[in-house]
């Protein structure tokens, strides 16, 4: 009799005990899910860029420093590859020329002075590989193009000028001239988050003018995974 209940009492523990087994294995094999990756990311940053002279419409080599304000909206193809495009607009600045205006007498000639005012809007589109998984700090590198494109209006008044005893005239102008050119440009920097989704974005470009000539280009902002 006490044999009969010892094996009564038995049965439901090894069949409890054996069924808590079973369940803990099987949670250890299931494979858990990956975390949701973001697909897109966004940002707005202010900064620094060297422009070269030359595609500004200057007869000479060098640079020129602009401050310049960007958005760029990212999209991820894997958790370390996206493709961007980035759009800046930069302050608005003032330049000047002198150009030798021709007398009539076909000896010598003086110089006209002409204002110009210049715009640049550049768009960004890039090819990027972000380093690491789930990091505080997130390094990436990337390569693409930088397309500008300058507005620049160009005023002169008439000026009046008398050589030899012959007065010309040169004639006011008001002209607005479009360009667009396409320069290469490489970026390194870091994406440093606050939370899963809000970042701290730093980054430093170079982008190399018809003659192979770097300007440099610095900001920083704020942005988004989404």
């Amino acid at each position: 009799m006490e044999d009969v209940n010892v094996r009564s009492a038995l049965i439901p523990l090894v069949t409890t005990v054996t069924f808590l087994a079973v369940s803990v294995a099987s949670a250890q094999t299931t494979p858990t899910q990956p975390p949701q990756l973001p697909g897109w990311d966004a940002d707005f940053s202010l900064g620094l860029i060297s422009n070269a002279v030359r595609d500004e419409g200057g007869d000479h080599d060098g640079s020129s420093v602009h401050a310049e304000a960007r958005i760029d909206v990212g999209h991820y193809w894997t958790q370390h590859l996206k493709t961007e495009v980035g759009v800046g607009f930069l302050n608005r600045w003032e330049d000047y020329s002198y150009e030798k205006y021709p007398v009539p007498s076909g000896r010598g000639g003086n110089f006209v002075f002409t204002n110009k005012s210049l715009r640049m809007v550049a768009v960004t589109p890039t090819f990027s590989y972000q380093f690491f998984e789930n990091q505080f700090a997130h390094p990436y590198l990337c390569v693409g193009a930088r397309i500008g494109f300058l507005d620049t209006h160009s005023t002169t008044s008439p000026q009046t000028f008398t050589q030899n005893g012959v007065t010309s005239i040169a004639p006011s102008l008001d002209r607005t001239d479009s360009d667009v050119f396409v320069r290469p440009v490489a970026a390194a920097g870091f994406k440093s988050y606050f939370n899963e989704r809000t970042f701290l974005r730093t980054e430093g470009a170079a982008m190399f003018d018809a003659h192979g000539s770097p300007h440099l280009a610095l900001r920083v902002g704020f942005g988004f995974d989404f």
